[in-house]
């Protein structure tokens, strides 16, 4: 019985020695949030479009990608590299009423590197009577760049941030202790700008006139949680 007392004495003993130096241990700091972003222009477009083989006229689908596919060469753009098949798919309801011929639809996607580009396979694909597409997604080629600057930024941010509401105390931030990423978020979904003002709505009577329209920018913005001990 003494021998289990001296024990428990002993384990008491331990976990209160280590409590207390936990506690001098501790030091203490300071928690902000950091945040940063950045506008750029896109430069990389996506151009959305479906072919379908013509019931009435009978026009097989090879034949509708082969006019596309030579339109886009002409404007020297690599259709191996550029241009991808993002669906593919049958007249299931056909298929089922067992009727022998079954229509296909192919659906594609291209990637083009500029907007002058961009206009000029949309006059293309309208000059062989294709005007079925649409842009479906925007994009900037030097992301992971931009990344790492607003990531640098959104740091300096929250350092900056420390700094101030400790000068009021008379005291400095000392090691950096963590930093957390929130969230880190990019919108690369197309939206065009108008200018739908007065003037231009007058303007365009005129055939000849072309209202002004550009993308938005694409913005990339950073949240972190950034912790310092105090001087």
């Amino acid at each position: 019985m003494k021998n289990t007392f001296l024990v428990i004495i002993s384990i008491l003993c331990v976990l209160f020695a280590g409590c207390k130096n936990e506690h001098r241990s501790f030091k203490s700091y300071v928690e902000v949030a950091g945040y940063a972003e950045q506008e750029v222009s896109p430069d990389i477009f996506y151009l959305n479009f479906t072919l379908s083989e013509n019931n009435s006229q009978k026009i097989n689908i090879n034949v509708l990608e082969g006019k596309i596919v030579n339109a886009l060469k002409l404007l020297n753009i690599d259709t191996q590299e550029d241009l991808s098949v993002t669906n593919m798919y049958g007249d299931n309801w056909r298929w089922w009423r067992r009727v022998k011929n079954v229509y296909q639809n192919k659906s594609y996607s291209l990637k083009i590197g500029n907007i002058d580009l961009l206009n000029k396979v949309c006059d293309k694909l309208d000059s062989i009577g294709y005007n079925d597409y649409y842009l479906g997604k925007i994009d900037y080629s030097k992301s992971d760049e931009l990344k790492k600057e607003i990531q640098q930024q959104a740091v300096k941010q929250a350092r900056a941030k420390a700094e101030n509401l400790l000068a009021g105390e008379g005291k400095t931030i000392g090691e950096l202790i963590s930093v957390q990423e929130q969230t880190a978020a990019k919108n690369n979904y197309p939206y065009y700008n108008y200018d739908d003002s007065y003037a231009n709505r007058e303007m365009a009577a005129d055939k000849a006139y072309e209202p002004p329209v550009n993308f938005k920018k694409i913005k990339m913005t950073y949240n972190i949680i950034v912790r310092y001990s105090i001087k």
